[in-house]
């Protein structure tokens, strides 16, 4: 059951960027409950996916929209959270996430460099919307694509120092100023930076670092895909003390670049925040989908 669920997910939202390992991972947690809906034929054509008080996942084939499917499995979603002794529905991230929250073209606050791929749009927000959902954070959530094709700034590479600051690969003796340098700028992050397989030689993922002198002052995961050609960077840092100084950029640019050298087709960023869509943008990244952060105060009875 859990491979027809990731069908649905799949067919229904084939422009969300999460490997199918990660999702099969999520769907499969021993704490989550499935709630389906089949059609005659016994197929699977809508289901939502309950763990605490987060809905993972409410999908509902396109040919059986508009039905009350969706209705239904929200409204018993929401009674397995009541019945849990929650008071709120988180809509996306809980324990981990498929998607961050609700995908949508909707923009909630001003945006830049924006280019949505073909499929978003305001549907599925405006169903949560109209059942007493909001979006919930001050600023918009949001993924950025790029195709490399297009990527044209080959003036820096990894080795290269700009301005006394050298952008290098790290090693696993870097680890301690990593995690200094992430605790001192965004410590959400430290945590993704203690996977050890991020240091091994003959691993694609690495860690970008900026160093000036003997200090990290900055981080970047770059990460290539070579079965899907779609590569990733993420979680980058830069210690206070040393922002307005380009280095974001630089790591963004560098690592980018080195995607493209890897052969990757695209690159992609996920589960972002506004800011940063001018940041990634002078690289070349677009925001390609929006998310209602999506919570609801459930009625007590």
């Amino acid at each position: 059951m859990h491979h027809e669920l990731y069908e649905l997910y799949k067919s229904n939202l084939p422009f969300i960027v999460r490997d199918r390992e990660t999702v099969m991972r999520i769907i499969q947690n021993e704490e989550n409950t499935i709630i389906e809906h089949r059609n005659d034929q016994n197929k699977l054509v809508g289901a939502s996916v309950v763990n605490q008080n987060t809905i993972l996942l409410l999908c509902v084939d396109a040919g059986y929209r508009k039905q009350g499917i969706g209705s239904r499995l929200l409204t018993e979603a929401e009674e397995i959270i009541r019945q849990g002794g929650y008071e709120r529905v988180v809509i996306g991230n809980g324990f981990d996430y498929i998607m961050p929250g609700v995908p949508t073209s909707k923009r909630y606050f001003p945006a830049e460099n924006e280019e949505l791929s073909p499929g978003p749009d305001e549907t599925a927000s405006d169903f949560f919307t109209k059942r007493g959902y909001t979006h919930t954070w001050n600023c918009n959530c949001f993924d950025m694509r790029f195709p490399l094709e297009r990527f044209a700034q080959n003036g820096c590479r990894v080795g290269d120092t700009i301005e006394g600051v050298t952008y290098r690969w790290a090693a696993l003796t870097d680890l301690p100023g990593i995690c200094a340098c992430t605790d001192d700028a965004f410590s959400d992050f430290t945590g993704f930076y203690q996977n050890e397989n991020l240091y091994a030689e003959s691993g694609s993922a690495k860690v970008l670092i900026a160093v000036l002198g003997e200090e990290t002052v900055g981080t970047l995961i770059v990460e290539p895909d070579g079965n899907s050609r779609l590569g990733s960077i993420g979680c980058t840092t830069v210690r206070p003390a040393y922002r307005g100084k380009h280095i974001a950029v630089n790591l963004v640019t560098i690592g980018t670049g080195h995607l493209r050298d890897m052969g990757m087709k695209d690159a992609y960023l996920s589960y972002t925040y506004s800011g940063l869509d001018h940041l990634y943008g002078y690289a070349g990244y677009r925001i390609c989908v929006y998310f209602m952060m999506a919570e609801k105060a459930l009625r007590k009875i």
